[in-house]
């Protein structure tokens, strides 16, 4: 299995913590107090991320989470970064990835395998005679919609150019006239691998905390580093998700080096609720990617296919780190969460509940039943026939008996509304149970033969149904 973090692009993901660790290793290189006003970090432009200075880019870098070393999962990444470096001459490239990147098979390095890749677009174009269109610089150079991933990225990086042009910039950096091959590697840690697992990025962008905190004095526990990490996590998810919602503005807004700076120099001990959301965001976002590594829960091997969990992921790690908690205590009616603490036990959240129930929920439902009311932190799948049945995915596992279950839905302060709107709970439950919220609350006289049996919006529902994930799956196909 080879999934791509990308599509979520949130702070909480590969390429935002990649992105948060190499600036900090570049502003530890630097004297402390050291003018880095020019110096400035851009999230999604040309690149994954790119190094600025006096508002010019001085790296370009791809990032890849790919469960696989093969060269041609990271081909078409390689071609963009030295197509940008042909471009910016004196910048380098670098392209980070999960796992090492093997060359090609006959072929000892990278650089020679990118090489190759140039000479088989360049051989292809020149021995075509009389041209005819079909090469991938013809396509690239034409208007035509539907062409391949390289002819796109050439298009891209050259748009206006003829064919003939693009030969000759092909040319000149496969020679070497251009040296743009000469700037781009893998990226090297320190640890001498020229890759970085997922779970390692973390203790890597916390040593070079601590070591930022060395150098000017600073405060060191393992609780003043997590801290500071969220802090920072936080920084980059504000960012990327305004710059989502701002993708077709020309100004891309930086993360300065001075900002960064700034938040390894200031109080972090009365953290709030933000801190809190984005400690609990991390750790969701890791539980999906865990579930995704897990060939007995999550079989994808084609990046490109339409996956259920893939849209899901998109959308909830794409919400700020507050409204993804305020999202989360909407699917756990039968847990009384409250979020206005400002300690840890303010998030009672339910990892099994997350990893084993909701999002098998989320990859096993049919994606395009799903509504989104964001104003009121709801995500439900709605059924296409009338009357509309909705379905709220939860985190309610098999441990608890349904009996349990429901007087803990019942009683819980925090989910009254649910009370009024959702007939169906998705569960990890073997069969339906329904119950009434209302049997316990009072009685009422019988309804009338031919009084209408849906309730009204203002009426707290007659009948909830627990529903296994199974039934749910059925019923909105």
């Amino acid at each position: 299995m080879a999934f791509d973090a990308s599509p979520s692009w949130s702070g909480f993901n590969y390429q935002g913590k990649v992105a948060l660790y190499y600036a900090l290793k570049l502003i530890n290189a630097e004297p402390v107090g050291a003018d880095l006003s020019s110096y400035s970090l851009i999230l999604e432009s040309t690149e994954d991320f790119e190094i600025k200075h006096v508002g010019d880019p001085i790296s370009f870098h791809q990032v890849k989470a790919y469960n696989s070393s093969t060269y041609s999962d990271y081909s078409d990444a390689l071609l963009g970064i030295a197509l940008e470096l042909y471009k910016q001459p004196g910048a380098s490239g670098k392209i980070h990835t999960w796992k090492p990147i093997n060359a090609k098979p006959s072929f000892q390095d990278l650089r020679k395998s990118i090489q190759d890749d140039l000479r088989i677009i360049t051989t292809q174009y020149q021995s075509k005679n009389p041209k005819d269109g079909s090469t991938t610089i013809e396509k690239a150079a034409s208007d035509e919609s539907k062409i391949s991933k390289q002819a796109a990225i050439l298009r891209a990086a050259f748009k206006g150019n003829t064919a003939d042009q693009l030969y000759e910039i092909l040319v000149s950096i496969l020679s070497g006239q251009n040296d743009a091959l000469a700037r781009l590697d893998s990226y090297q840690y320190d640890d001498g691998n020229k890759f970085c697992s997922l779970d390692d990025i973390n203790t890597k962008i916390k040593s070079e905390i601590s070591n930022s905190l060395a150098s000017r004095n600073g405060v060191i526990t393992p609780e003043h580093l997590d801290k500071i990490f969220h802090c920072f996590l936080g920084m980059i998810d504000r960012h990327i998700i305004h710059r989502h919602k701002t993708k077709q503005s020309n100004t891309k807004t930086p993360i300065t080096f001075e900002e960064i700076v700034q938040s390894l120099e200031i109080d972090h001990e009365d953290v709030g609720e933000e801190y809190l959301a984005c400690k609990f965001k991390e750790g969701f976002a890791h539980l999906i990617d865990e579930y995704m590594g897990d060939p007995e829960d999550y079989n994808n091997s084609n990046q490109d296919e339409y996956c259920n969990l893939k849209e899901a992921r998109k959308l909830f790690l794409g919400l700020s780190a507050t409204d993804l908690w305020r999202h989360y205590r909407s699917f756990s009616p039968q847990i009384y969460l409250q979020h206005d603490n400002n300690t840890d036990n303010a998030f009672s959240a339910n990892p099994e509940g997350i990893r084993h129930v909701l999002i098998k929920i989320l990859h096993t439902i049919n994606f395009e039943r799903a509504t989104h009311n964001a104003p009121k932190y709801k995500f439900t799948y709605r059924t296409t026939t009338l009357p509309h049945q909705h379905y709220l995915p939860t985190t309610i596992t098999r441990i608890a008996r349904p009996t349990q279950i429901e007087r803990k839905i019942i009683t819980n302060p925090s989910m009254s509304e649910i009370l009024y709107e959702i007939q169906n709970l998705i569960y990890d439950g073997l069969e339906p149970y329904p119950f009434s919220p209302t049997l316990a609350v009072h009685t009422e006289a019988p309804k009338a033969e031919d009084s209408d049996p849906r309730p009204k919006r203002d009426e707290v529902l007659k009948l909830i149904t627990l529903v296994p994930i199974a039934h749910a799956k059925d019923a909105l196909k």
